[in-house]
């Protein structure tokens, strides 16, 4: 809630929503599907203006990779 009320939540929902996306991925989409996705989230990784956010976000997508999961902002 403290996010929301600062107005800073907008910072975190496509990164959230990225996230969500690679977990699908991993999770359900076949390889071709992966693979197209996958190139999606980075070019969507590029349009996170906060460079700290961004890299975090980039890190979370690799431990997901590695199966962790439920990773969020």
């Amino acid at each position: 809630m403290q996010f929301a009320k600062t107005g800073q939540i907008q910072n975190f929902c496509h990164p959230n929503a990225l996230l969500t996306f690679k977990e699908y991925l991993a999770d359900y989409a076949g390889p071709e599907l992966a693979m197209i996705g996958g190139q999606a989230i980075k070019k969507e990784l590029e349009k996170i203006p906060d460079r700290k956010i961004r890299e975090q976000t980039e890190l979370k997508v690799k431990q997901i990779d590695e199966g962790k999961r439920d990773l969020y902002f």
